[in-house]
């Protein structure tokens, strides 16, 4: 099996194991292989740990082999962030100097002096000897693959670029064994397109699909926020597009919607040449270009809403992904009978808007703000205070809260009859259709462990070959239980609150061959909390204009831990988060820390900020973070499905961990396995949620 698939299997909490052989393997070598695994924060269940030991030292060196390749590319280990840190004692070597001292060795590593002038050599660092909690590895089935495959296919939301990436490269192993079709539509043409190189025809249904699938061909952004040049397409290509097309739904309704860029997908497709064949198509191309009108939906129905007329109703039920976006509108227009109308659809919805929808209108009457991100587009949040005129009174909001409960219940209740349901589960968000970087959804919570003293966080990048230095700067935002701002750690505020926070120096990648540079935080909450301080916000910020797809790589990483002065500057074990940061955006607000609640919140969102300095968006953030909070906790979580589901001794367990936990080979869904004797079937909530 080769590397790239033990990493697929490794990212989802399962792991090969070598075949039995005739000569088991050997206490010592075991013992050293749980060490070894240890180090990168992971751990074999005791059943793996015994199928290990049977295996012969010959497959289990070539197995280690290609593990440790895995795992060394999942921690990040090979990027040897602490070699580009600029004290590489950090924190000691920070904190024994004075704020001038600091300031003057600084500023003459900007002007291009080595920085080992000004610098002291690493010292050798106790090794860490800290309990932690590991990541617990199940052995791999031999459908495994296929299993994680029909899980991302079945996700009802976009895929993140990794899970792209995993898909993409899984094709050719699963696709013949998995042939579901993916119930996200960009999923669903995104896939069609790579299966064109496997000999697959692309099945699909709409104009707006072909566009995309067209784009998706071009390599361009599929959910058309982007404008995206066609590449020059074979005849047998575009005979297959002009084909689907012609025989697509909604074709007058679809080019109306986007002329544009259908503009832009019929001269790369040029019907002419086939006028015989497909004749619709040639009539919309010729219209489109003469700007003949079009008669649309959306046109019918503005014109209904905007005269307050009822039979606007019976043509939202028509499109119920469309009433579902208009009901809080339509509820305040026409009261019960259009309550009364999206019941009659609710069923055609999926379980995961129904879940949304929930949540919007589980808390319409206490929400303080409302939220807006144009186009998905974090970067232009605008908040707005919540009009209590627009709140729907009790006896409209009760009758529809109570009939999606009572539907997703329903849906729920017909796989999973019963349920072992874990409260912490509330903080399990399902993933968003515009998450980056994770396969679990913003605002989910990550509770720090009773012995953390601190908390790193590094940004590393690689930008190649540069004759000026370039940053992506790690940076934290401090705020009081008001969202008052406090104050900022980042390049050009070292420390915060003397020592609650500490910065590790600015690095000058010119210096380096790659362009290689590293940035470290190191947040004491101990200290925090006695500052006052409540919120402390994570954020990388493109400090010279360059966005990060513009760098080879940049990525941003979180541990915590007991001691920061023993162990690796970067210590794999005590990694709790890596991502890769991609897009062409100027920030990333990765997490935020609840100091009271001792929970590391995940976010995810390009919000704005002043790329100079974490110190120029304190305002700002101070505005948009108790609404964007507010807007995390109407986002459906795990809990939230199972929640109507019946409770029980003999039902699935649903854990926030299996810490304790008795599993013996049963079905369950556990979000993080620590429990090295757990034996459990995978629960895949995505079978659910479509």
């Amino acid at each position: 099996m080769r590397e790239r698939e033990f990493e697929i299997l490794i990212r989802h909490g399962r792991i090969p194991l070598p075949p039995a052989g005739p000569e088991p393997l050997g206490r010592a070598a075991l013992a050293t292989l749980a060490a070894n695994i240890t180090h990168y924060g992971y751990a074999l269940t005791h059943d793996g740990f015994v199928a290990l030991s049977q295996a012969s030292a010959a497959d289990v060196e070539q197995w280690w082999a290609t593990v440790e390749l895995a795992l060394v590319t999942i921690t990040c280990e090979d990027k040897d962030m602490g070699a580009h840190v600029v004290y590489k004692n950090f924190p000691a070597e920070v904190l024994e100097m004075s704020e001038s001292e600091y300031w003057f060795n600084q500023i003459c590593m900007y002007w291009g002096m080595p920085n080992e002038w000004f610098t002291t050599p690493a010292k050798p660092r106790e090794p860490l000897d800290e309990k932690i909690k590991l990541k617990v590895l199940h052995g791999a089935t031999a459908d495994a693959l296929n299993e994680i495959y029909r899980g991302l296919l079945r996700l009802p939301a976009r895929w993140t670029p990794d899970q792209w990436g995993e898909v993409r490269d899984l094709v050719p192993h699963c696709h013949r064994a998995v042939t579901e079709a993916p119930p996200f539509k960009e999923n669903f043409v995104r896939l069609s397109a790579a299966l064109v190189d496997h000999g697959v025809q692309p099945e699909v249904s709409t104009a707006t699909d072909v566009l995309r699938l067209a784009i998706a061909m071009s390599e361009g952004d599929i959910s058309m926020a982007e404008n995206t040049t066609l590449r020059c397409l074979s005849r047998k290509q575009r005979r297959a597009l002009l084909h689907a097309l012609e025989h697509a739904d909604n074709l007058d309704e679809d080019v109306a919607r986007r002329r544009e860029h259908f503009k832009r997908l019929f001269r790369a497709l040029r019907p002419g040449d086939y006028a015989a064949r497909f004749p619709r198509g040639v009539s919309i191309y010729d219209r489109l270009y003469r700007g003949a009108p079009i008669e649309t939906f959306d046109a019918k129905l503005e014109r209904l809403l905007a005269a307050r007329d009822s039979a606007v109703l019976p043509v939202l039920a028509q499109r119920p992904g469309v009433f579902m976006r208009r009901l809080h509108h339509c509820i305040q227009l026409f009261g019960s009978d259009a309550v009364e109308a999206f019941g009659a659809v609710m069923p055609k919805l999926t379980t995961v808007q129904l879940l949304k929808l929930l949540g919007v209108f589980r808390t319409d009457h206490t929400r303080k703000f409302r939220t807006f991100a144009p186009r998905s587009n974090w970067a232009k949040l605008q908040t707005r205070p919540a009009d209590r005129r627009r709140r729907l009174s009790e006896a409209l909001r009760t009758p529809l809260v109570t009939a999606l409960e009572t539907t997703i219940a329903r849906r729920v209740k017909a796989k999973v009859p019963e349920v072992q349901l874990d409260p912490r589960t509330r903080w399990i968000k399902l993933q968003t259709s515009d998450s980056d970087l994770s396969p679990y959804g913003r605002g989910t919570r990550f509770p720090l462990p009773a012995k953390t003293k601190f908390i790193r966080t590094a940004s590393y990048w690689e930008s190649g070959p540069t004759h000026r230095n370039l940053w992506y700067d790690n940076s934290w935002s401090f705020f009081d239980d008001q969202w008052k701002p406090m104050g900022v750690c980042c390049w050009n505020h070292t420390r915060f609150l003397g020592d609650a926070a500490i910065f590790s120096g600015d690095p000058t990648n010119s210096k380096s061959l790659k362009g290689r540079a590293c940035q470290l935080i190191d947040l004491y909450p101990g200290e925090l909390a006695r500052a006052k301080v409540r919120y402390a916000v994570w954020n990388i910020l493109c400090y010279s204009h360059k966005t990060f797809n513009d760098a080879v790589e940049v990525l941003a990483s979180l541990q915590w831990g007991a001691n920061p002065l023993k162990g690796k500057l970067f210590e794999p074990a005590r990694c709790q988060l890596s991502f890769q940061l991609r897009g062409d955006n100027l920030t990333k607000y990765v997490a935020y820390l609840d100091v009271r609640e001792r929970q590391m919140v995940y976010m995810d969102a390009n919000l704005w900020g002043n790329v100079q300095s974490a110190g120029g968006s304190t305002k700002v953030l101070s505005a948009m973070m108790p609404a964007f909070v507010e807007y995390l906790d109407t986002l459906p979580s795990v809990h939230d499905l199972f929640a109507g589901v019946p409770r029980g001794k003999s039902g699935m367990p649903v854990a926030y961990d299996d810490g304790k936990l008795s599993l013996s080979g049963e079905r369950a869904y556990v979000f993080r396995t620590i429990n090295q004797g757990s034996r459990f079937s995978a629960f895949d909530t995505h079978e659910l949620l479509g």
